[in-house]
């Protein structure tokens, strides 16, 4: 078996293609061995006597694929951090982002709770960018330590990466809660009261912290004062917050199971709320009843006012330290024993 004139030429062609995609001074033996599995595959339909002609060797070269993708197959993968050093950097990389993300938390919190925010709008900024900046300046540096003994260890054996990567059954993480079969009935449930309060809160944003009641059957509905204004300011991120509970539930429903992405979507936005918690507990009072003072003349709605708004506080500051033993526990999870 032979190949015509362009048959040849069309070859040579595609194996100079090839070795352009390669490096390294093995060039010339892999194109041999890729034009010798050419004529292998020629010679399954082509007698020893027959000539191949251009077209039918371009049915061959189709069925291979590009010279890029067949010298793929021979050059040495090339990774910034490769599968060797990926799980071990994998895991410092999710446990520093976990710790800064906390630490810058938990500095705004104290900052908070101190008297030191003075425009929250301007600080809710900051913080965004602070953990924005903080997060990817070290991730970028755990990357450039893992790409470094990547490069200075090539070849070589890590002692410490092979204990790293020992099997141990003792060390398997149980199952929790999270990873097994949702419940719909409860993700339902808490869907359609997120739903219901975003349509409340709405509500109170367009009246201005305005509730309505009823003088009499007969009358008809009136509206008085309840929500401060300082609450009305944060109702935009509570209906945000509310609408991204939503959205992790609506996810999980489709999907039928949990994951890392609605996991770590539910740290993010507990966290998110430990943020407005402290906000609100910075912009007490949150209710006022001055307007049933006026209204009926009573003074024991301005002690009213004074225990309500205590109450509020007390509340506020139990939900940010038990969603901030919480998120540690669901980090721990996560880090641990990652979903899937």
């Amino acid at each position: 078996m032979k190949l015509d004139t362009n048959a040849r030429e069309l070859l040579d062609r595609y194996l100079l293609a090839v070795k352009r995609e390669l490096t390294g001074k093995d060039r010339d033996d892999i194109a041999l061995e890729i034009e010798s599995y050419m004529f292998d595959k020629l010679e399954e339909t082509h007698s020893e006597e027959s000539t191949v002609t251009k077209e039918e060797l371009e049915a061959v070269l189709t069925e291979m694929g590009s010279p890029r993708k067949v010298a793929g197959q021979y050059s040495p993968n090339r990774y910034l951090i490769g599968p060797r050093l990926f799980p071990a950097y994998y895991l410092v990389l999710r446990i520093v982002a976990a710790v800064v993300f906390g630490a810058l938390t938990l500095s705004m919190v104290i900052s908070a709770i101190a008297g030191g925010v003075e425009n929250v709008w301007l600080s809710g900024l900051e913080y965004l960018g602070a953990i924005w900046s903080g997060v990817l300046s070290a991730g970028a540096m755990i990357t450039l330590v893992f790409a470094i003994i990547e490069r200075s260890t090539e070849g070589k054996t890590i002692e410490e990466l092979e204990e790293f990567y020992k099997f141990d059954v003792n060390n398997l993480p149980e199952l929790p809660v999270e990873e097994k079969q949702p419940s719909k009935a409860g993700l339902i449930a808490e869907t359609i009261l997120g739903v219901i309060g975003i349509m409340f809160f709405s509500y109170i944003q367009s009246s201005n912290g305005d509730v309505p009641y009823f003088v009499n059957p007969s009358s008809g509905m009136q509206t008085i004062p309840f929500f401060t204004e300082n609450f009305v300011n944060f109702i935009p991120f509570i209906i945000a917050l509310a609408g991204l509970d939503i959205a992790r539930n609506a996810t999980i429903l489709v999907r039928g199971y949990h994951s890392a992405l609605t996991n770590w979507w539910e740290i993010i936005t507990k966290g998110a709320s430990i943020v407005l918690n402290v906000f609100l507990l910075q912009s007490l009072p949150l209710i006022t009843l001055q307007g049933f003072v006026n209204l009926t003349g009573v003074e024991v709605f301005q002690d009213m006012e004074k225990w309500n708004n205590t109450g509020i506080a007390i509340v506020l500051g139990l939900a940010i330290f038990g969603t901030i033993i919480e998120i540690i526990r669901k980090i721990v999870r996560e880090v641990r024993g990652p979903a899937v």
